[in-house]
């Protein structure tokens, strides 16, 4: 395994469990920091503005009491100090919260306190200068508050309840009840409000815990399961590389040509055997029709191999063997023989150079060829060797008659010359055992004077070679 792949494999180690995890890690932050920063100060204002709502509508009850005693007075049933003494005291006993502790208060526009239910301490007291740890007056600030709007919330420190020495942060909603010139208030203390938050936060805390638990072990799980299907994955591509590796020696190490040519006529894969029996690289041809017209330049014969390509496509057999003669890169003209077979997709085609093979059987017929013809011949010269030796006697029988003074001997002596040399051809045509051409006019003949080892028309008979019984020379 190389380097690159090496490195490219850590990065997948990283990658994987990476871009898995960390998005469940990110809504999980993003759960948090909405709890922290959204979800909390919204509770927190929802649940004051609930105190709130509930203080003002106590209230309301509380001034709705004295509106009742009020019509007493109007009916002229109770007179007014009676109808303030009962309405007083029915508001000083009134109480709510969760150690009914809460409470309401009465104060005048002066103001003087009225009824305290546990201050009674203060009640006939002038509160104008009465002011809190702060230094707020808040007295003086009820009165202004209800003098601007009628009613409204006023913020201050006062003892928890009942507890005098136990001073704390409260909020009051305080209502004027113009018949009487009274004030009616009350409120809610900050740490109750708090309180609460807290015991929300105590359960959100444990929610949040175990949430945390889940993707904690959500994110184990999913990174285990990544992990298991990472190395799985690792492990089908290196058995895949390792299969692509051995095809592609495979391919590589044949001493056939291989290519790949997909439907749209693209030409995918070359094996260097098909470079080095055509010459041409995937560069020189990258498409079947650049591959056409550079091994096929011959229009008519190109025409005729596009057609059988057209015809094998269609047929239904899965493959085909074609042998046409190719025009390679060097101009080197090759007969190559094409098994072709044509997938769903794409063709592979196997080459085999038979160019040698071509020539050892054009060799093979010529020689045939030729033997025939010289055992032709030599049957002939066996036939024509009597008659030529029956001629060659009777000239012999005219010259023993005939005296040499006679002017036709000369003549006769000739033509005995020549039968003889024809009988002598007859005789090395029919000891031919191998044979050569020489050069005539414009084209080249059997050489007689080469049939044979000794080559000198003697007559012995022509040892054959130990490959075979003909050479051709030229």
């Amino acid at each position: 395994m190389t380097g690159t792949r090496k490195n490219r494999l850590k990065f997948y180690l990283f990658k994987e469990p990476f871009t898995i995890i960390v998005p469940i890690w990110a809504v999980f932050l993003v759960f948090v920091l909405s709890i922290f920063f959204v979800f909390i100060p919204s509770l927190k204002t929802n649940l004051t503005d609930q105190k709130k709502e509930m203080i003002q509508t106590l209230t309301d009850s509380a001034v709705s009491l004295l509106h009742e005693y009020h019509q007493r007075v109007v009916s002229g049933e109770l007179p007014q100090s009676e109808a303030k003494s009962r309405a007083m005291e029915q508001i000083r006993h009134m109480r709510y919260g969760a150690d009914a502790k809460d409470y309401f208060w009465i104060i005048d526009m002066h103001p003087f306190m009225v009824m305290h239910p546990f201050r009674p301490d203060l009640e006939g007291q002038d509160l104008t200068g009465f002011a809190d740890l702060r230094g707020n007056y808040p007295f003086l600030a009820m009165v202004e508050k209800v003098l601007g709007h009628g009613s409204g919330y006023v913020d201050y420190y006062w003892q928890w309840k009942d507890a005098s020495h136990k001073i704390v942060p409260k909020l009051s909603y305080v209502k004027e009840f113009k018949p009487w010139g009274w004030i009616v208030g009350t409120g809610i203390y900050l740490a109750d409000v708090q309180a609460e938050i807290s015991a929300t936060l105590n359960n959100l805390h444990k929610i949040m815990a175990a949430i945390l638990i889940f993707v904690l072990a959500l994110s184990a799980y999913i990174t285990w399961q990544t992990i298991r299907i990472r190395n799985k994955k690792i492990r089908v591509e290196n058995t895949l590389q390792k299969e692509r590796e051995t095809l592609s020696t495979i391919l590589e190490s044949i001493p056939h040509g291989i290519s790949l040519v997909d439907n749209e006529g693209r030409c995918l894969y070359v094996n260097s055997s098909f470079t080095k029996i055509t010459g041409y690289t995937l560069d020189d041809i990258p498409t079947k029709k650049v591959w056409f017209q550079k091994a096929y330049p011959d229009k008519a014969y190109r025409k005729k191999v596009m057609q059988a390509w057209g015809k094998d496509i269609s047929s239904q057999e899965g493959s085909h063997v074609r042998e046409f003669q190719i025009t390679c890169r060097n101009k080197e003209t090759k007969y190559i023989e094409f098994r072709s077979c044509f997938l769903e997709d794409k063709k592979i085609s196997v080459l085999t150079d038979v160019t040698d093979r071509k020539e050892t059987e054009e060799i093979s017929r010529e020689k045939d060829r030729l033997q025939a013809v010289l055992e032709l011949s030599g049957a002939v010269c066996h036939e024509m060797n009597q008659p030529l030796m029956s001629i060659s006697g009777y000239f012999d029988i005219i010259l023993m008659e005939m005296s040499e003074d006679d002017p036709h001997y000369p003549r006769i002596k000739k033509i005995q010359a020549q039968l003889e040399r024809m009988a002598g051809i007859t005789k090395k045509m029919m000891q031919i055992s191998k044979y050569q051409t020489k050069a005539y006019l414009n084209g080249k003949i059997l050489d007689i004077a080469g049939t044979s080892e000794t080559g000198n028309g003697s007559g012995t008979a022509a040892k054959p070679d130990n490959g075979s019984s003909m050479q051709k020379k030229q």
